[in-house]
């Protein structure tokens, strides 16, 4: 494996070791605490949530986290199929053109092999050549 992928796969293992721990230490603390009467307040605009147990409240942000790290995978995917299929592509299309560049050289070519493989006609039987 080269040293590349090395350093990307322990930057990815540290980016989950450090989601993880983040994510069990804020279920822990949203378990514990009462939720009973929160109020939230987005933009100056005030949202009091219903009473929500510490599990519902853990239970609804694992949800969302998991759909961000699925939603995170497809898009990584998807990206990374774009990327390749834009490299076949380029290839593709580089191949096509150096053969058609190259064309009438390996026309030439193929018609002076054909030429220097195909054998003299022998001398008819029966004639004498000059001497």
């Amino acid at each position: 494996m080269s040293t590349g992928w090395r350093w990307t796969w322990a930057a990815v293992t540290i980016v989950l070791v450090v989601a993880v721990a983040m994510g069990v230490s804020i279920a822990a603390v949203l378990s514990a605490l009462p939720l009973d009467q929160a109020t939230l307040v987005i933009d100056g605009e005030r949202v009091s949530l219903p009473a929500v147990s510490g599990w519902q409240a853990t239970l609804a942000l694992t949800m969302a986290l998991l759909a961000v790290l699925l939603a995170s995978l497809i898009a990584i995917a998807i990206a990374i199929a774009a990327a390749a299929l834009g490299v076949a592509v380029a290839a593709i299309v580089v191949t096509l053109t150096m053969l058609l560049v190259a064309s009438p050289v390996l026309l030439i070519g193929w018609v002076v092999w054909l030429l220097a493989r195909r054998p003299s006609k022998p001398a008819p039987t029966g004639v004498v050549a000059a001497a």
